[in-house]
Protein backbone atom coordinates (compact mmCIF):
# COMPACT_ATOMS: atom_id res chain seq x y z
CA UNK A 1 0.00 0.00 0.00
CA UNK A 2 1.39 3.94 -0.71
CA UNK A 3 2.06 5.48 2.03
CA UNK A 4 0.34 8.34 0.76
CA UNK A 5 -3.01 5.66 1.07
CA UNK A 6 -2.43 4.88 4.09
CA UNK A 7 -5.18 4.96 6.76
CA UNK A 8 -4.99 7.21 9.50
CA UNK A 9 -3.75 5.28 12.24
CA UNK A 10 -1.23 3.74 10.05
CA UNK A 11 0.08 7.04 9.40
CA UNK A 12 0.78 8.66 12.50
CA UNK A 13 2.41 5.56 13.24
CA UNK A 14 5.24 6.50 10.60
CA UNK A 15 5.02 10.15 11.70
CA UNK A 16 5.91 9.02 15.07
CA UNK A 17 8.89 6.17 13.71
CA UNK A 18 10.13 8.78 11.44
CA UNK A 19 10.43 11.48 14.65
CA UNK A 20 12.16 8.93 16.82
CA UNK A 21 14.33 7.78 14.03
CA UNK A 22 15.38 11.25 13.02
CA UNK A 23 14.82 14.03 15.89
CA UNK A 24 17.41 16.30 14.23
CA UNK A 25 15.93 16.59 10.99
CA UNK A 26 11.95 16.26 12.41
CA UNK A 27 9.96 19.38 11.12
CA UNK A 28 6.59 19.47 9.71
CA UNK A 29 7.98 19.57 5.81
CA UNK A 30 10.53 17.33 5.91
CA UNK A 31 8.30 14.97 7.81
CA UNK A 32 6.00 15.38 5.10
CA UNK A 33 8.69 15.37 2.07
CA UNK A 34 10.45 12.08 3.12
CA UNK A 35 6.57 9.92 4.30
CA UNK A 36 4.95 11.16 1.12
CA UNK A 37 1.85 12.84 3.53
CA UNK A 38 0.28 15.82 2.45
CA UNK A 39 1.72 18.62 4.35
CA UNK A 40 -1.93 19.49 6.15
CA UNK A 41 -2.05 15.87 7.17
CA UNK A 42 0.69 15.64 8.78
CA UNK A 43 -0.04 19.00 11.02
CA UNK A 44 -3.15 17.36 12.15
CA UNK A 45 -0.91 14.49 12.95
CA UNK A 46 1.49 16.09 15.08
CA UNK A 47 -0.87 18.10 16.52
CA UNK A 48 -3.19 15.11 18.28
CA UNK A 49 0.50 13.64 18.48
CA UNK A 50 1.77 16.94 20.71
CA UNK A 51 -1.86 17.29 22.57
CA UNK A 52 -1.38 13.97 24.07
CA UNK A 53 2.21 14.59 25.12
CA UNK A 54 3.68 11.75 22.70
CA UNK A 55 6.09 14.45 20.82
CA UNK A 56 6.81 18.17 21.88
CA UNK A 57 8.44 20.82 19.43
CA UNK A 58 11.85 21.66 20.38
CA UNK A 59 13.67 25.32 20.83
CA UNK A 60 15.05 24.58 17.46
CA UNK A 61 11.22 24.27 15.65
CA UNK A 62 11.44 20.62 15.55
CA UNK A 63 9.74 17.92 17.26
CA UNK A 64 11.04 15.24 19.75
CA UNK A 65 9.71 12.61 21.98
CA UNK A 66 7.74 13.63 24.51
CA UNK A 67 7.54 12.69 28.28
CA UNK A 68 4.48 10.55 27.60
CA UNK A 69 6.69 8.06 24.60
CA UNK A 70 9.72 8.37 26.84
CA UNK A 71 7.89 6.65 29.89
CA UNK A 72 5.96 4.11 27.61
CA UNK A 73 9.49 3.03 26.07
CA UNK A 74 10.98 2.66 29.70
CA UNK A 75 8.13 0.56 30.81
CA UNK A 76 8.42 -1.48 27.57
CA UNK A 77 12.30 -2.44 28.72
CA UNK A 78 11.07 -4.68 31.16
CA UNK A 79 9.16 -6.66 28.65
CA UNK A 80 12.24 -6.85 26.45
CA UNK A 81 12.33 -10.16 24.37
CA UNK A 82 16.42 -10.81 24.38
CA UNK A 83 16.50 -9.74 28.50
CA UNK A 84 18.28 -13.34 28.53
CA UNK A 85 21.21 -12.89 26.30
CA UNK A 86 21.53 -8.92 27.65
CA UNK A 87 21.72 -10.61 31.48
CA UNK A 88 24.34 -13.06 29.88
CA UNK A 89 26.34 -10.18 28.65
CA UNK A 90 26.31 -8.59 31.81
CA UNK A 91 27.42 -11.59 33.54
CA UNK A 92 30.25 -12.51 31.49
CA UNK A 93 31.53 -8.67 31.35
CA UNK A 94 31.18 -8.73 35.46
CA UNK A 95 33.06 -11.85 35.25
CA UNK A 96 35.66 -10.40 33.12
CA UNK A 97 35.91 -7.29 35.42
CA UNK A 98 35.38 -9.01 38.84
CA UNK A 99 33.10 -6.04 39.44
CA UNK A 100 29.33 -4.71 39.50
CA UNK A 101 28.54 -3.66 35.80
CA UNK A 102 25.25 -1.28 35.16
CA UNK A 103 23.13 -0.24 32.25
CA UNK A 104 21.66 3.01 32.49
CA UNK A 105 19.85 4.83 29.89
CA UNK A 106 18.57 8.22 28.76
CA UNK A 107 15.56 9.86 29.66
CA UNK A 108 15.02 12.86 28.20
CA UNK A 109 17.52 15.49 29.72
CA UNK A 110 18.39 12.65 32.58
CA UNK A 111 19.83 9.40 32.67
CA UNK A 112 18.68 6.46 34.70
CA UNK A 113 19.43 3.56 36.09
CA UNK A 114 17.89 0.32 33.79
CA UNK A 115 20.41 -2.78 34.61
CA UNK A 116 22.90 -4.07 36.76
CA UNK A 117 24.86 -7.33 37.15
CA UNK A 118 26.20 -7.85 40.58
CA UNK A 119 29.70 -8.81 41.61
CA UNK A 120 30.33 -10.51 44.82
CA UNK A 121 32.12 -7.87 46.34
CA UNK A 122 29.95 -6.35 50.12
CA UNK A 123 30.15 -2.46 49.05
CA UNK A 124 27.64 -1.84 46.32
CA UNK A 125 25.98 1.69 44.98
CA UNK A 126 22.78 1.48 46.27
CA UNK A 127 20.67 2.08 42.95
CA UNK A 128 16.97 1.29 41.89
CA UNK A 129 15.74 0.92 38.74
CA UNK A 130 14.24 4.44 37.52
CA UNK A 131 16.94 6.09 39.62
CA UNK A 132 18.83 9.03 38.22
CA UNK A 133 22.12 9.41 37.90
CA UNK A 134 24.31 12.22 38.28
CA UNK A 135 25.35 13.98 35.13
CA UNK A 136 28.09 15.87 35.86
CA UNK A 137 30.03 13.40 38.09
CA UNK A 138 29.62 9.68 37.42
CA UNK A 139 31.19 8.29 34.42
CA UNK A 140 27.47 7.55 32.63
CA UNK A 141 26.22 10.70 33.14
CA UNK A 142 29.25 12.34 31.77
CA UNK A 143 29.68 10.27 28.72
CA UNK A 144 26.00 11.25 28.28
CA UNK A 145 26.55 14.80 28.23
CA UNK A 146 29.39 14.21 25.72
CA UNK A 147 26.65 13.03 23.22
CA UNK A 148 24.89 16.38 23.63
CA UNK A 149 25.96 19.39 21.35
CA UNK A 150 28.33 21.18 23.35
CA UNK A 151 26.25 24.25 23.54
CA UNK A 152 23.55 22.14 25.06
CA UNK A 153 25.61 19.85 27.47
CA UNK A 154 27.13 22.84 29.06
CA UNK A 155 23.64 24.65 29.75
CA UNK A 156 22.36 20.95 31.23
CA UNK A 157 25.82 21.75 33.45
CA UNK A 158 24.53 24.79 34.71
CA UNK A 159 21.32 24.22 35.17
CA UNK A 160 22.10 20.99 37.43
CA UNK A 161 24.29 23.70 39.22
CA UNK A 162 26.74 20.59 40.40
CA UNK A 163 27.71 20.24 43.88
CA UNK A 164 30.77 18.67 45.10
CA UNK A 165 30.21 14.91 45.87
CA UNK A 166 33.87 14.23 46.22
CA UNK A 167 37.39 15.82 46.25
CA UNK A 168 37.58 15.47 42.52
CA UNK A 169 33.93 16.76 41.66
CA UNK A 170 34.46 18.95 38.81
CA UNK A 171 32.02 21.98 38.95
CA UNK A 172 33.47 24.76 36.87
CA UNK A 173 31.84 24.75 33.33
CA UNK A 174 35.90 25.11 31.84
CA UNK A 175 36.75 22.41 33.25
CA UNK A 176 33.82 20.59 32.33
CA UNK A 177 34.04 21.59 28.99
CA UNK A 178 37.45 20.29 28.81
CA UNK A 179 36.48 16.65 30.17
CA UNK A 180 33.23 16.50 27.71
CA UNK A 181 36.27 16.93 24.97
CA UNK A 182 38.67 14.23 26.48
CA UNK A 183 35.41 12.13 26.66
CA UNK A 184 34.67 12.38 22.64
CA UNK A 185 38.15 12.15 21.81
CA UNK A 186 39.06 8.94 23.38
CA UNK A 187 35.23 7.58 23.30
CA UNK A 188 33.94 6.99 26.65
CA UNK A 189 34.06 8.10 29.81
CA UNK A 190 35.89 7.73 33.53
CA UNK A 191 35.34 8.33 37.03
CA UNK A 192 38.47 9.67 39.41
CA UNK A 193 36.80 9.73 42.49
CA UNK A 194 34.21 12.55 41.11
CA UNK A 195 30.92 10.66 42.52
CA UNK A 196 32.22 9.14 45.84
CA UNK A 197 35.90 9.37 47.69
CA UNK A 198 37.32 6.27 46.92
CA UNK A 199 35.65 5.05 44.01
CA UNK A 200 36.53 5.04 40.67
CA UNK A 201 34.57 4.18 37.48
CA UNK A 202 34.50 4.19 33.69
CA UNK A 203 31.63 4.56 31.20
CA UNK A 204 31.13 3.17 27.58
CA UNK A 205 28.29 3.95 24.73
CA UNK A 206 25.73 1.47 23.47
CA UNK A 207 24.94 2.77 19.95
CA UNK A 208 21.79 2.49 17.73
CA UNK A 209 21.99 1.70 14.21
CA UNK A 210 22.19 5.58 13.23
CA UNK A 211 25.35 5.67 15.76
CA UNK A 212 23.00 7.49 18.43
CA UNK A 213 23.69 6.89 22.19
CA UNK A 214 20.97 4.92 23.29
CA UNK A 215 22.54 3.34 26.68
CA UNK A 216 25.67 3.45 29.03
CA UNK A 217 27.26 0.38 30.06
CA UNK A 218 29.26 1.37 32.90
CA UNK A 219 31.14 -0.20 36.21
CA UNK A 220 32.64 0.98 39.70
CA UNK A 221 35.34 0.06 41.85
CA UNK A 222 36.62 0.89 45.25
CA UNK A 223 40.25 1.84 45.30
CA UNK A 224 41.20 -0.18 47.67
CA UNK A 225 40.41 -2.79 44.91
CA UNK A 226 41.72 -0.69 41.84
CA UNK A 227 42.71 2.31 40.98
CA UNK A 228 41.66 4.73 37.96
CA UNK A 229 44.32 2.94 35.65
CA UNK A 230 43.50 -0.41 36.30
CA UNK A 231 39.77 0.40 35.77
CA UNK A 232 41.18 2.17 32.33
CA UNK A 233 43.18 -0.68 31.18
CA UNK A 234 39.87 -2.93 31.29
CA UNK A 235 37.99 -0.64 28.88
CA UNK A 236 38.43 -3.50 26.04
CA UNK A 237 36.40 -5.43 27.85
CA UNK A 238 33.86 -2.72 28.47
CA UNK A 239 33.71 -1.98 24.60
CA UNK A 240 33.40 -5.60 23.37
CA UNK A 241 30.36 -6.43 25.68
CA UNK A 242 28.78 -3.19 24.24
CA UNK A 243 29.31 -4.25 20.71
CA UNK A 244 27.54 -7.94 21.55
CA UNK A 245 24.48 -5.26 23.73
CA UNK A 246 24.27 -3.33 19.94
CA UNK A 247 23.70 -6.63 17.85
CA UNK A 248 21.43 -7.62 20.87
CA UNK A 249 19.25 -4.86 20.83
CA UNK A 250 18.92 -3.52 17.65
CA UNK A 251 19.63 -6.36 15.05
CA UNK A 252 16.37 -7.42 13.65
Amino acid sequence: MEKAKRTSPSRILDILEAIILKPDTASAATLSKSLNIPLPTVYRQLETLTEGKFIVLSPAGLFIPGARFRQMIMNSLTYEPEVTRRRAILRKLSGELEETVSLSVPDGAKLVYFDRFESNWPVQVNLHVGDPLPLHCCASGKLYLSSFDRNAALEVFRDIRPDRRASNTIITQKKFDAELQAIADRGYALDDEEWFDGMVGAAVPVLNKEGKLCACLSTHALTTRKSADEIDADISYMLNAAKLLEVVLFDD
